[in-house]
């Protein structure tokens, strides 16, 4: 990105709302110290913006916060629809801030930590109740951190703390998540389910026009469900489902009745709350309980267990669990 530099009359405009103005000159100062340069770039250019002044002011506010900081490297690659668009970058290093000091809090893969960040933007983070997004983290095989939900996963290079700040120096620039169309398009896995979504239709309330019709399953999910937990088959699943998805092509309310059992409405529901005794209902109104054990984790309806072989696909608006199998109960 281009160069900037964290002025004196930037520092002065943030430290009058942070009143922490030894703080803020440390900071810098430590920034850096680590190598961490562009990053003091992109808190000069933010702070022209709204929320980069709120996120600086937080930053320098005495609470605890965990920053996952891109090098140097992760910045020159990044993409300038990121980097050239003050607003977005904005939202983008929020999303790097975690309130509170995480960073010796990682399980390790399949088993996910995931906390929510400062990013809140209602224009781009539609979860419910106005919920900041959250961001995943777990340590794969190379016994490195990784942050997941990316088309790489950035890794944890190095750690470094600063007064409340605990700084962890990734090799990524992170990327928000998108809809439901950029998910999939970025998923291989999920391919065969986009037809059958959008295939199927549902009566939708619309709260902004106060009228109800028809859309897709793809529809309301992409765009319209505010907060979603949906189970989503995976390509082999699908496949092996065709049959039965034919079968009820032409019975809107059984076709109905099988989609809405993969979706818990109203609420994202993240991996670490699919396990023990935690039972959820469906849309449909059945029950989803889950399990974990030495080969996985599981979600369970009626007689058909399907393990769950990614979890937390993390969306703007809910969160996608991928599974092996189609929940259809045969009882």
């Amino acid at each position: 990105m281009k160069s900037a530099t964290l002025s004196a009359v930037v520092l002065a405009a943030v430290s009058a709302r942070a009143q922490n103005t030894t703080f803020l000159d440390g900071l810098v100062t430590a920034l850096q110290g680590a190598g961490l340069t562009e990053l003091v770039n992109v808190a000069a250019a933010v702070n022209g913006t709204s929320v980069g002044q709120s996120l600086l002011t937080n930053l320098t506010s005495g609470d605890a916060y965990t920053i996952f900081a891109p090098d140097n490297d992760a910045w020159s690659s990044a993409s300038s629809n990121i980097t050239n668009n003050v607003t977005t970058l904005a939202d983008v290093f929020s999303y790097h801030v975690i309130p509170g000091n995480l960073a010796n809090f990682s399980s390790r893969y399949p088993n996910v930590t995931l906390a929510r960040t400062l990013y809140d933007d209602p224009l781009t983070v539609h979860l419910e109740g106005g919920k900041p997004q959250v961001v995943a983290w777990a340590v794969r095989g190379d016994d490195q951190t990784h942050v997941l939900n990316q088309p790489n996963d950035a890794i944890v290079q190095w750690s470094v703390t600063y007064g409340n700040l605990t700084i962890l120096a990734i090799d990524h620039v992170l990327n928000v998540p998108g809809n439901l169309t950029a998910t999939i398009h970025a998923n291989s896995q999920l391919a065969a389910g986009e037809a059958v979504l959008k295939n199927a239709t549902l009566s939708f309330y619309n709260t902004t026009t106060n009228s109800t019709h028809d859309v897709t399953f793809f529809h309301a999910l992409n765009a319209g469900y505010h907060g979603f937990t949906l189970f989503y088959p995976n390509n082999s699943a699908i496949g092996a489902a065709n049959s039965t998805f034919a079968s009820l092509a032409s019975n809107r309310t059984a076709l109905n009745d099988v989609l809405f059992n993969h979706i818990i409405n109203g609420t994202s529901v993240y991996s670490p709350f699919l396990q023990g005794s935690q039972e959820y209902a469906t849309t449909a109104g059945d029950t989803l309980s889950f399990s974990v054990n030495s080969t996985g984790q599981y979600v369970t309806r009626g007689n058909i267990t399907a393990r769950i072989v990614q979890p937390d696909v993390l969306l703007s608006n809910g969160v996608v669990h991928i599974i092996d199998s189609v929940l259809v109960d045969t009882e």
